[in-house]
């Protein structure tokens, strides 16, 4: 389908990159999965301002079709604020981890987002449609049997049929 995902800080309250960084490597070990990183930017006081970050259910070299790549940012960083006109609260949300294309596997993107937000439960999951999801959002679904669109469809919608 080619979607992304965010997971969104309110403007001003998000995780410096290198905690960002030492948590999703912390959560790879936790859940059994494969990490790298490259691509790594600091500015002039060394702080890291954006990496690359890859994780994967298989070996990196077995199978590249598993691996979903995300762009880490510190806030702030160009380009990365975004508000959303369907957003009741009219806050200002800063894209901290952006994911390229998921597409095929969403298990993995489901099975880590819920890593994070058990991290983060203030933060948000925004697939490119006009909802959220949040930490209570994927407690839901994860205990739920298994379904591979759950990312196309409102967890708090009608169209969301538990299983």
């Amino acid at each position: 389908m080619g979607m992304s995902s965010f997971l969104l800080f309110k403007r001003g309250e998000s995780i410096p990159a290198n905690d960002l960084l030492r948590d999703l490597n912390k959560i790879c070990i936790e859940e059994n999965l494969f990490f790298d990183n490259d691509e790594e930017t600091y500015d002039r006081d060394g702080t890291l301002k954006y990496t690359r970050v890859y994780i994967s259910d298989i070996p990196f070299r077995e199978n590249y079709s598993r691996t979903i790549c995300f762009s880490l940012y510190d806030e702030p960083y160009e380009y990365q604020l975004v508000s959303f006109k369907w957003d009741d609260t009219n806050n200002e949300y800063f894209k901290a981890v952006v994911s390229d294309d998921f597409d095929d596997n969403e298990d993995l993107l489901l099975r880590f987002s819920h890593a994070i937000l058990k991290i983060y439960p203030a933060a948000k999951i925004w697939v490119e449609e006009e909802w959220f999801y949040t930490l209570e959002d994927l407690d839901k679904i994860t205990s739920m049997p298994y379904q591979s669109d759950w990312c196309y469809k409102n967890s708090r919608g009608k169209d969301f049929k538990r299983g």
